[in-house]
């Protein structure tokens, strides 16, 4: 007995394991190809800003040549040099500070990227689930109608109803057999899509029961496009550190030592090279480039802002039109099935009403089922859609 139930207890952890929810999901997208090309460009960008660490490389000199002088013979002359490079001051540390925060910005874009698509794969397993309860609903009913079309044929055989009726009765079954061959496929390839997404087996089932509310009231108290205005607050920086490095007349300096063998004589010797940033005009003019970007910048930023709470606007109207449509259609759904129906039914069966009563009746049902399956795939497309203009990834 303590066997068998420990070999049920097995299978019933194993059914539930094998559900795919949306957490498994979290776990599963970071190894799309996607996913992973995002990681690999936030790994090469901050080897980039390695690079940046490293040192100036030494510079290594070699001249050789044959000389002959004309009352001696001929010998050969050589000079060996080595040059180094050097910020002056702070330069190094400014430019690294630069470098980061362009960095930082550029990994924030590609943030935003992995969380559009972290929500269009939630999006995409809340339309899936929705496909199987439209599926079972409608699987239910189809079996409902089986057993009053077996009734209805025993009472044809009788002669308690007419040809006509079960006729009626018979082209409604063969009708509902074809609706619901449609939402298998449908059902199917959009759970096929998703495993396929994330590469993972068709054989699991989808777990359902983790969908978001259809509340239409957007609650959240982190700021909105946070992402997005770091990014843009970063760059401004980054351009405002760069003009202030063009203001410096002196960048690096260049230390060189050699050597010297000529026929007569040895010569060891030091150098510097201070390159005179204010010889030239070209400072002036990064400088004056640096400014208009950071002008562009802020202009960037408040057009971003308007256009994304724009969009998040509309989308926040959509979102709560949907939900409102959907609060109402469940509640006349339950009126239906609570009250209409049952009578409907029972009014068929005790010959008050026809055939086609009923069936247009059934149909009416089903029209409305159909229509809040719509409305809440509506409402979670648009909520997904609406976590990824608001730069969010999960509110729950």
């Amino acid at each position: 007995m303590m066997k068998v139930l420990l070999l049920l207890l097995l299978f019933s952890t194993l059914s539930i394991a094998s559900k795919l929810g949306l957490l498994e999901i979290e776990k599963h997208q970071v190894s799309h190809p996607f996913y992973l090309m995002i990681e690999e460009k936030k790994t090469t960008l901050k080897a980039k800003l390695q690079q940046s660490y490293a040192s100036i490389p030494l510079t290594l000199s070699l001249n050789t040549a044959h000389a002959k002088p004309k009352e001696s013979d001929a010998e050969l002359e050589y000079s060996v040099g080595v040059t180094k490079s050097f910020y002056i001051g702070d330069q190094k540390t400014k430019g690294l500070q630069i470098d980061t925060l362009e960095l930082e910005a550029s990994l924030l874009a590609l943030e935003q990227q992995q969380i559009a698509f972290s929500n269009q794969i939630k999006a995409d397993y809340h339309q899936s689930c929705l496909n199987l309860q439209q599926r079972t609903l409608f699987e239910k009913s189809y079996h409902e109608f089986e057993k009053l079309y077996t009734t209805k044929k025993k009472a044809y055989h009788y002669q308690e109803i007419s040809k006509k009726e079960l006729l009626q009765l018979s082209i409604e079954k063969q009708t509902l057999v074809q609706t619901l061959q449609q939402l298998k496929d449908e059902e199917h390839l959009s759970k096929e899509a998703l495993f396929s997404t994330l590469q993972m087996n068709t054989k699991n089932d989808l777990a359902c029961s983790d969908l978001y509310q259809n509340s239409y009231f957007f609650e959240d108290n982190r700021s909105l496009f946070q992402l997005s205005k770091t990014a843009i607050r970063k760059k401004i920086a980054a351009s405002k550190k760069r003009a202030l490095l063009y203001e410096r007349n002196f960048e690096t300096v260049n230390l060189s030592i050699g050597y010297d063998k000529e026929i007569d004589m040895e010569r060891y010797g030091v150098g510097l090279a201070l390159p005179l940033a204010f010889t030239s005009k070209k400072n002036s003019y990064q400088k004056i480039v640096s400014l208009h970007q950071q002008k562009a910048l802020k202009l960037e930023q408040q057009n971003m802002l308007l256009e994304k709470n724009i969009k998040f606007k509309k989308l926040q109207i959509k979102l709560n039109n949907d939900a409102m449509m959907i609060s109402t259609i469940k509640k006349n759904l339950q009126k239906y099935k609570d009250e209409l129906l049952p009578l409907l039914h029972k009014s068929y069966m005790i010959g008050e009403s026809s055939v086609l009563d009923y069936l247009i009746n059934k149909q009416k049902f089903w029209q409305l089922q159909h229509t809040l399956n719509i409305h809440q795939k509506n409402y979670y497309q648009t909520l997904f859609t609406l976590f990824t203009v608001a730069e969010i990834k999960d509110i729950k």
